[in-house]
């Protein structure tokens, strides 16, 4: 895994990403945000708070679906309660990662598990729209969570956790 980690960097080096980055780090917002010490801390704060709630909601629902909490509502009323909650987390990790990855470009966008982040960030909110789209609505007029649906709010949550995984290893990935 380290071999191909490094060679995505190679790779990422030669790209346009070299530049936009370094024309991103010359931007009065990221000059900004580098010079106030405290202003990438809390940040970072909002984020892992949202990332907290989104994954929260995202849980609380998904136990609903398998009947070990909350089973006093209906899957109607679960939805309900938390899908505002997950897309105003969504909403806001947008916001305050792409304020994070504007305060510290290089950083973050030559690094290959960045990538390897977005890549999962956008397969969980195309996920999370199939499943509280059309998977939730079906549930909520009566109908039963099989296997499959079961099986996919599991991989939703998997793929939540990897993204997880994912934010802290950024921090460690050599640049």
């Amino acid at each position: 895994m380290g071999d191909l980690l490094y060679h995505f960097t190679e790779w990422l080096r030669t790209t346009p990403l070299v530049e936009l980055t370094l024309w991103l780090s010359d931007t009065s917002v990221s000059l900004w945000l580098q010079t106030h010490f405290w202003a990438i801390p809390i940040l970072q704060c909002i984020h892992i708070l949202s990332i907290a709630s989104a994954f929260g909601s995202i849980l609380m629902v998904s136990l609903r679906l398998f009947s070990l909490a909350g089973t006093e509502r209906t899957m109607a009323e679960t939805e309900r309660r938390y899908i505002r909650w997950i897309w105003w987390s969504l909403v806001m990790l947008v916001v305050s990662g792409s304020l994070l990855v504007i305060s510290e470009p290089i950083r973050d966008l030559i690094n290959p598990v960045f990538w390897v982040k977005m890549v999962g960030v956008v397969l969980a909110i195309l996920a999370s729209l199939w499943f509280h789209g059309r998977v939730m609505r079906r549930l909520a007029a009566g109908g039963q969570a099989g296997p499959v649906i079961k099986t996919g709010a599991v991989l939703i949550i998997i793929l939540w956790c990897l993204i997880m995984l994912g934010g802290r290893w950024i921090a460690y990935a050599p640049v």
